[in-house]
């Protein structure tokens, strides 16, 4: 009689049942865990788009409070709001940062959002993961790269936003012509640049002209000042101008700084509303210890209005820097104002003269977004940082722009940093 052969089919269904079981497992290992990558991941993006829109309203002179606003609204509608009490999520916006490498930096907001991802596929390891994303956003100063930009954007066949019949010779940045007009740019002489810089421009310049490692249809640059906040007048006290030896003070000026006088500044921040700059003759302007009547070192800001500001109305102060005059000026090196020498309140279209027969030496940023910057006599030396102003025409003096990010204002824009 024939043996009974041992029948092993129940032991493979066993073991197909084990491999199986392991392969599910596995497979929900591998899904669980892109769920928690993927809420990890949609928390960071929320988390980075509520401090940006933080960081936005810092660089909209926001307060920390409006901030801390903005960055809690933003992470709301990317869905992740604190006042849902069964969402088990939390919002924590801080400003400043209180952790991380920016921690104290009063233009920084720090976004964390703290939410759970339930992990169901597996019983065994169901329940719920929290995740943490952390988003750090600035307003940080940009490298802006020109010495020289004409940001008027006027088309017309006829428009000269940047014209030298004198000399410019800039070092350390280029020249940024935002006209689309076909002859935006116009020279009779020969300007100079160093190599690596360039002279972009919209439109196009004129035929004759010669303008060194010249690329023509560029893009519109912004204007990097444009989110500047204007100087307030609180706590500013009145003064009329006064010679040497008598120190000018940060305040508010109202009448004209005129002829034949020679006019020292101490440090800080001067409005001139109305009145201005009217140098000609045997003047001149001052700060620190180029003066006869020397200061302490820090440099002056110059803001030029209108008559009623900080209300609008009222005839704009004027600049003019002419004649003989011989006048050395610096922009301060610390503060709000940092490199930032003059600004031309964009309502005033007043164009800024300077020239004259003499020497000029100004350190720091001209900003005359509505206006025109304009040299002055025929062979004057104007030594500067950085012009950006609606046009800029050197006539027939000699401009020589030295650029440098120590010395000029630089513009902030909102970033992500961490």
């Amino acid at each position: 009689m024939r043996a009974k052969v041992n029948d092993e089919g129940g032991q493979a269904l066993i073991l197909i049942a084990i491999v199986t079981l392991g392969m599910i497992f596995a497979v929900g290992l591998a899904i669980d865990a892109g769920q928690l990558f993927n809420g990890r991941r949609t928390a960071q993006e929320a988390a980075d788009a509520a401090a940006f829109g933080g960081a936005t309203a810092l660089y909209q002179n926001g307060t920390p409070a409006q901030a801390t606003d903005a960055a809690t609204a933003d992470a709301a509608r990317n869905g992740y709001a604190t006042n849902v009490p069964t969402s088990g999520t939390a919002v924590i916006v801080t400003t400043p940062p209180t952790s991380g490498s920016y921690a104290g930096n009063p233009l920084c907001v720090q976004v964390v959002i703290s939410t759970p991802v339930r992990t169901s596929l597996v019983p065994q390891e169901a329940g719920v993961t929290t995740v943490r994303a952390t988003g750090t956003g600035c307003s940080v100063s940009s490298s802006f790269g020109y010495a020289v930009m004409a940001t008027d954007q006027a088309c017309d066949s006829g428009t000269v936003a940047l014209s030298s019949n004198g000399s410019l010779t800039i070092t350390g940045g280029g020249i940024e012509i935002n006209s689309c007009s076909p002859i935006a740019g116009q020279s009779s002489v020969t300007i100079s640049l160093q190599p690596g810089y360039y002279t972009d421009v919209v439109g196009n310049v004129d035929v004759s002209s010669s303008f060194p490692n010249l690329r023509t249809g560029r893009a519109v640059q912004p204007d990097p000042f444009a989110g500047l906040p204007k100087p307030s007048t609180n706590g500013l006290p009145t003064y009329s101008p006064a010679c040497a030896p008598t120190i000018n003070q940060p305040g508010i000026y109202t009448t004209s700084f005129s002829s034949n006088c020679e006019y020292v500044f101490a440090p800080g921040t001067y409005v001139l509303a109305n009145g201005g700059f009217n140098l000609t003759g045997n003047s001149s302007a001052c700060t620190g210890h180029a003066c006869a009547t020397p200061t302490a070192d820090g440099g002056v800001f110059f803001f030029l209005t209108n008559a009623n500001y900080p209300a609008s109305g009222g005839s704009c102060a004027s600049f003019k820097l002419e004649g003989g005059n011989v006048s050395t000026l610096s922009a301060p090196t610390g503060g709000t104002y940092q490199g930032m020498l003059i600004w031309q309140d964009g309502v005033c279209t007043n164009p800024l003269s300077i020239g004259g027969g003499a020497a000029i030496t100004m350190t720091g940023s001209i900003y005359a977004p509505g206006a025109a910057v304009t040299g002055n006599g025929n062979g004057a030396i104007v030594n500067a940082s950085q012009i950006i102003a609606k046009k800029v025409d050197t006539q027939g003096a000699n401009f020589t722009i030295v650029y440098s990010n120590a010395i000029t204002y630089h513009g902030k824009v909102p970033a992500l940093v961490e």
